[in-house]
This record gives structure tokens, sequence and C-alpha cells, in this order.
């Protein structure tokens, strides 16, 4: 029988019940993940899940002389979710368990998305969103969602017209109230009879490192066209207009000017902090050589350290952000271009001669085991929207299905099935152990796999190259080990019991190849997603998110995979674009499972 029948329920009221953590209110997660435990009562007998969320506070954290802003992952904090498991009451049984659940919440934040729901997650996670004022658009770069000073909820904007305080995350950083919806088939439209089976949930919380970043306008490697460009320096003793070049030599430095280009033209509106470690980079040239700088007496250091940012005017009339540097070592202390390059003059309308400015905070030697960052929890709280039922309604129920019958309803959920592959491997022929009766579809995120340390997921150093190209030079990942990389892969194809589907193998070389979109790629997986109830209403992150989808239905229909041998045939052939990171694939299995409730014993089908 269905627990759910039109003709003989009541609903008499609604109400949210806030469920404490069983292992306590509050959580620090550092380097390693830390497990939170929920169990709704019996109490509850039946909730919404589409309703219910987490609900909590949650501040970064960073060491004192980590002097860099820092921001939560643009997907919100959904992303904290490593693994997921749901339990009945006995806590024997699994009712699900979503392994690299955080994949699921990028793909929801990258497919499922648009500007108001972008905006909603803003609010409700924590996700950023981007920003025209500070976000940059003079050379027609990608939008950034990481780059946001003026609304940015995880730290407090700058207000002040000179700035010399010294920055520090924990006394400038926000604490942000979030409210995280749970993305699994329990907790998804449905009401569910809690009452029948019980619920106990673990989750695994994503360690900091993973999911902290630096802004896209401060790093080296992501989307440089929007970063800060230096105007002007005090190359000559008493010069007047502090204008470029700035050659290797004996000039010593301590004062540099921002160009006004992308509205810099205050305080509030420079991505850098005080006490921020920085340097200098061809912002044209994807490869393009840091500057050696040095002390005035030759000896070799990271970057200059910012002692204060202010506004003047460097003698041609117009107001420009300032910034007095040092060696690092005391104020007033100069630093010296060594090469390899000069700091050539800024030319408007091209990037050609100019020179970023880049962060070196989370990469000077001083902070190598200094980037330690970590997220706190706190008042941790799962909010059930409960529903309450008539009494006769419950106890027909209960009747039912102690009388020798059985209670049987669908959830829809996603299992995932992993496997690995390594960079020098050109054919590889993935095994997916998928055994469902009810299969929608099947996604696969092929992930990097490299390990990266804590300095490098930061700020995005020698992580995959999504793009490059004149709009954002060169973009590398930020979500390494989560979002999927094309990394060369020149086509695909899935065997499912013996037979290939599609009929053609889906070619992807365009898209892998970073020239154009590989449309069929697409196609498959607009249906994939659809099937997944992932509406796919953007593609915007297609090569930044590569997925590979096959929908085992048409409009939403099942296909039974039990007892039948599943494939996915990957070729890597392109010579002039081999691959370059080892990859782990998460192969979700997107299905419809079977709990059924019989003699006060839960079994779940899959």
């Amino acid at each position: 029988m269905s627990y759910w029948s039109v003709s003989d329920s009541v609903k008499i009221g609604e109400e949210k019940v806030a469920i404490r953590a069983e292992n306590g209110l509050n959580f620090t997660i550092g380097q390693s993940s830390r497990k939170i435990q929920f169990e709704i009562p019996d109490s509850v007998a039946f909730f919404s899940g589409k309703d219910s969320y987490l609900e909590f506070d949650v501040k970064i954290n960073a060491p004192d002389d980590l002097h860099t802003r820092l921001q939560w992952d643009q997907g919100g904090m959904g992303m904290m979710i490593l693994n997921l498991r749901l339990y009945d009451r006995s806590r024997g049984k699994i009712l699900e368990e979503i392994n690299d659940y955080n994949q699921i919440v990028a793909l929801h934040s990258d497919y499922n998305t648009d500007d108001s729901l972008r905006n909603t997650r803003s609010i409700k996670e924590g996700g950023t969103i981007y920003s025209p004022i500070t976000g940059g658009a003079v050379y027609g770069n990608t939008k950034s969602q990481m780059a946001d000073l003026n609304t940015n909820p995880w730290f407090k904007k700058s207000v002040s017209a000179t700035n010399s305080t010294l920055y520090r995350t924990n006394l400038v950083g926000n604490s942000f109230h979030a409210c995280v919806p749970i993305h699994s088939g329990i907790f998804s439209g449905k009401v569910y009879p809690n009452m029948l089976t019980g619920c106990y949930i673990e989750i695994d919380c994503i360690r900091a490192p993973m999911v902290i970043r630096q802004l896209d306008s401060v790093v080296q490697n992501r989307r440089r066209s929007i970063n800060p460009v230096i105007w002007g320096a005090d190359v000559v003793a008493g010069s007047v207009n502090k204008e470029l070049p700035w050659a290797p030599g004996a000039d010593d430095v301590t004062e540099i000017y921002l160009d006004a280009y992308g509205g810099i033209d205050s305080v509030a509106k420079c991505p850098f902090v005080v006490g921020e470690v920085i340097n200098f980079v061809p912002q044209s040239a994807p490869g393009g050589a840091v500057i050696n700088l040095t002390t005035a007496g030759g000896g070799a250091i990271v970057g200059a350290t910012i002692e204060q940012i202010d506004v003047a005017d460097p003698g041609d009339g117009v107001n420009r952000v300032r910034l007095t540097i040092n060696d690092g070592t005391g104020a007033g202390n100069p630093v010296r271009n060594a090469g390899p390059a000069t700091i050539t003059a800024v030319t408007d309308g091209t990037m050609a001669t100019n020179f970023a400015v880049i962060s070196m905070s989370a990469q000077s030697p001083a902070n190598a085991t200094d980037t330690n960052v970590s997220y706190t929890l706190e008042n941790v709280n799962l909010v059930v929207h409960e529903i309450k039922m008539s009494p006769e309604y419950v106890k027909t129920m209960v009747s039912k299905a102690r009388s020798g019958g059985s209670i049987e309803f669908d959830i829809h959920s996603v299992t995932n099935h992993k496997s690995a592959i390594t960079s020098s491997e050109r054919q590889a022929a993935v095994q997916i152990h998928a055994n469902n009766h009810k299969a929608k579809s099947i996604i696969v995120v092929p992930a990097d796999s490299t390990i990266y340390s804590n300095s490098q997921l930061l700020s995005s150093v020698n992580t995959y190259i999504e793009t490059q190209d004149q709009q954002d030079v060169e973009l590398r990942s930020a979500r390494p080990g989560v979002s999927g990389i094309a990394d060369g892969l020149s086509q695909y194809q899935f065997q499912i019991d013996g037979k290939l589907v599609p009929a053609r193998p889906v070619d992807c070389r365009k898209t892998s190849s970073r020239a154009s979109i590989s449309p069929f790629h697409l196609y498959e997986l607009e249906k994939a997603l659809s099937n997944a109830e992932i509406p796919p209403k953007s593609f915007r992150e297609f090569q930044r998110n590569f997925v590979i989808g096959r929908a085992m239905g048409v409009n939403k229909g099942v296909h039974d995979l039990r007892n039948k041998n599943i494939t996915l045939n990957l070729e890597y052939s392109d010579v002039a674009n081999p691959p370059d990171k080892p990859k782990l694939l998460s192969c979700f299995v997107s299905h419809l499972r079977r709990i059924i409730i019989r003699d006060g014993n839960v079994e779940v089908v899959h």
C-alpha cells in the first residue's frame, strides 16, 4: 500500500522543530574532517524534507600572520558536507548514503542556477555573487563570483580613507548565519513518514582548505585581467610623477600607485589589505615570470609587504590608490626590482605592457606552515518542518502496517561509484558497478585527484587550467577534487550490457581544448541532469565543472540496471592536448529507491 492516500489524509497543522546535534553545538573544522550527528525523534511523525534545513552560524578562522581576505566557496555552505548518511531509528539500516555530497552541491550551484537562485544562495547559504563594482569588466573577462568587496558576507567592507591597521581575518571577518537545504531523497519534496522508520543523520564536514579561498582579484592564477595594475612607483628620489618604467637595478621603492582601471579609485575598492605580501607579474602572459624583489641591500624576498593603503595624487592631477610598501623587515625599508623584467608603463586599452599586482601572502616561506585555516560552526541545529496529521489518519496507517501488509514508497537518491585513472592513461574503460532497479541517469564527475598543499588550495597554484585566453589570461580551478575537468578528453561512450550508447561516441575535443563548445556533449548532459532532478538552467560553467552524463530513460523515465555490466569508455587521443592530471571519477547513479516497512522492519530496495 502507499502510505499516502489523498482520500483519507488530513493535514491539521505544521511547525518548525529545531533539533540540536547529538555531539555538541559548536564545531571547529581545520585540517581534518569532523562528524555531526542528528536524530529526528519519533514525536515528529511526518515532516516535509524540502522545507527542512541545517541552521548554524559560521566564521572563517586564519592565523594572525596570514594577511589576506578570505571567503567561502561560491557554492555556499552546502559545500562543507563531504559525506551524508541517513539511517533508520536502529542506526543499523542505511536509508541513504551519498559520498562526495559536495560534488552534488557543486552541480546544483553551477547548473541549477540563475541570477535569482544565486542571490538566494548568497543570502541563505553564504554563496558569493558577481559584483559589477569590484568584479572588473575592463577587458571582457568572465564574471567572477569571488571578487566582491562591496557585499561579500565573509568580511567587513573597508570604509576608511586611509588604512594602516594590520588585517586579521579573526577580527575583520563576519559571522554568517546559514540556512542550508539538504539534497537527498528523504529531504526532497515529499512528506516523509518518520514515525515508521525514524531518521538518524551523520554529516562528515570537509576540511577547511578545500572550501576557503583568496579573492580572484588578488591571486595570480584566477582571472588576472581583474587584478589591480601598477601605474607608478617612486623609482627616482624626489620624482614628481612617480611614473614607470621600474627597471632592474638600484631603484629602491617605498610607494606604488594602482591604475584606476576597473574602478579602483578608493581604499574600499582595493582588494589588498595592510600586511599583505604582494608582487608583480606581466598581466597578459599566462606563464609570465614573477618579478624578483630584493631588499635595498640585495637580499632576496618573496614580495613587498603593504604597510598603508590610501589615495593620493602622484603628480598627474589624478587621485590614485597608493600602497606604501616595505621589504618585510620594518616600515620604511624599500624594495628593489632585481628582474627578470622591467615593470613598464600602463597602456590604455590593452594588457600587453601592464604588470598585475598579485598576492603572495599564502605562498611566502614565512607562511608556508601558517596557512592552516579553519572554520567554526556555532549553534548547529537541524530545523525540521513537521507536518501534523489527524489522529484518525495516523491510527489508520499504523493499523494497516500492523495487519500483516507492508507500506512501500519511493524516494529519489544517488549512489556514488568511484574509479580512478592516471594522467598517463590514454584509453580507459571505467566499470560502474550499479545494480539499481529504477535508474534515472548516470552523471560522472572526473575530478582532479592531485594532492595539493594548503597554500596551493587557497590561491589555486598549479591546479588544472580551465581556460587560457585573452578574457581571463589563465583561469585555474579553485575546486580541485570537487569540480570535473575535461583534461584533454577526446570522446566518450557508455557500454551497457554489451550495447554501445549513444550509437556514436560523444566528441569532446572542442570543449577539452578550451577552444569552443562540443554541442553533443551538452545535449547528453542536459538530459542526464534533468533526469537526476538537477534542472539544467545554466551551462555557464560547462568548462569549469566538466561533467559526463547519460540519461537512462526518456521524459524522466527509469531503466533496470540489475545484473547488467556498465562500462564508460574514455579516449584521450589528442596529441596536441594530452591529459595532465590524475582523476578520481565520481559516477553518480541517480535512481529511485524503494523503502518497505513490514512487521516493524525497514527494507531498502536500490
